[in-house]
């Protein structure tokens, strides 16, 4: 009888040491793979807000684009009455699993990663009582 209870706390043990090990792999892959896949440039295509697609964006907005290398990603932000006028943002950025974070100027900003693959990226931010996310296609 102590045999069998013994066997069963480490067959358990060793299974539950397993599954934790298991899912720090999962992030640490996971993170592999957004840091390599996010690597390029992006174009903005849709946005939402609590779920509702944002009609009402600056016409603008179509043609900005964000940059990722390895340490900084670049945003092309472009604006004014005919789309004429340019500026140029460069952060910091690291991802952890499905979390990227930007740092503007010492803050941090996290996103949530949705999506993100050959084709489109997909992040969600939370403010104030809000869920917003954007959605780029690659270019």
């Amino acid at each position: 009888m102590k045999t069998n209870k013994l066997l069963a706390i480490l067959c358990l043990s060793l299974f539950l040491f397993n599954f934790t090990c298991s899912d720090d792999d999962n992030d640490d892959d996971q993170t592999t793979a957004n840091e390599e896949n996010i690597i390029g440039t992006w174009q903005f295509q849709s946005s939402t807000t609590n779920g509702v697609i944002d009609t009402d964006n600056d016409p603008c907005l179509s043609q900005l684009t964000i940059t990722f290398s390895a340490t900084k990603v670049t945003t092309n932000d472009v604006y004014g009455e005919n789309c004429e006028m340019m500026e140029t943002y460069v952060n910091g950025y690291s991802i952890n699993g499905n979390i990227l974070t930007v740092i503007d100027e010492g803050e941090a900003y996290d996103s949530e990663i949705l999506t993100l693959n050959d084709t489109s990226f997909t992040i969600e931010d939370f403010d104030e009582g809000d869920v917003y996310t954007e959605t780029y296609i690659r270019l």
